[in-house]
């Protein structure tokens, strides 16, 4: 069943939006480029990478870019890194909140610059979160580059540019205090 954003795109596009994300800022945005096309002259077209989203549950999820399959599926395992943590954000903290599932996880490749091809966020705000790193995927942001970012203390976004343990290295990824 087609979702109405997925219907609007497929009609401002004048294609079938199947294997595109159907989101409604996603119709606003083809139908705002296709009248900028059509009436001003314009001729960019809607990139459908690195479109971030949440799923807006108690606990929620964001996503921008590859998961850790995909990034694996295109670029080959010996070729990704991917840097994870548990983390507890203050909220829980105050409240006696189990955090257990609050979790951040950035795909990257792994030869230098180690270009960022995915971050996913399970935690409060998480839409916030995605919203604020997409930008710097979107524009080709490196893991040095997250690294150097000073973080807003203490929020839940400060998480991503605290991420240091890979998977591959196998060491615990929980964070055991706020400077983990």
């Amino acid at each position: 069943m087609k979702t109405v954003a997925g219907a609007l795109l497929s009609l401002v596009m004048g294609q079938p939006s199947e294997g595109r994300p159907e989101l409604t800022p996603i119709a606003i945005m083809a139908g705002r480029l296709l009248v900028q096309r059509l009436f001003g002259g314009s001729s960019d077209l809607m990139d459908y990478d690195n479109v971030p989203t949440t799923v807006f549950t108690p606990l929620e999820y964001g996503c921008v870019g590859l998961s850790e399959e995909e990034a694996v599926a295109r670029h080959g395992q010996e070729h990704v890194e991917v840097y994870h943590a548990h983390y507890k954000p203050l909220e829980f903290t105050v409240a006696g909140r189990d955090a257990s599932q609050c979790y951040v996880k950035m795909v990257c490749l792994r030869e230098p610059p180690q270009l960022v091809l995915g971050l996913h966020f399970l935690g409060p705000n998480a839409g916030e979160v995605t919203q604020g790193f997409a930008l710097g995927i979107k524009c080709g942001a490196s893991y040095a580059q997250v690294m150097r970012t000073v973080g807003i203390h203490p929020t839940c976004s400060e998480e991503v540019v605290k991420l240091r343990i890979s998977k591959r290295s196998g060491l615990d990824p929980t964070v055991t205090g706020c400077c983990g």
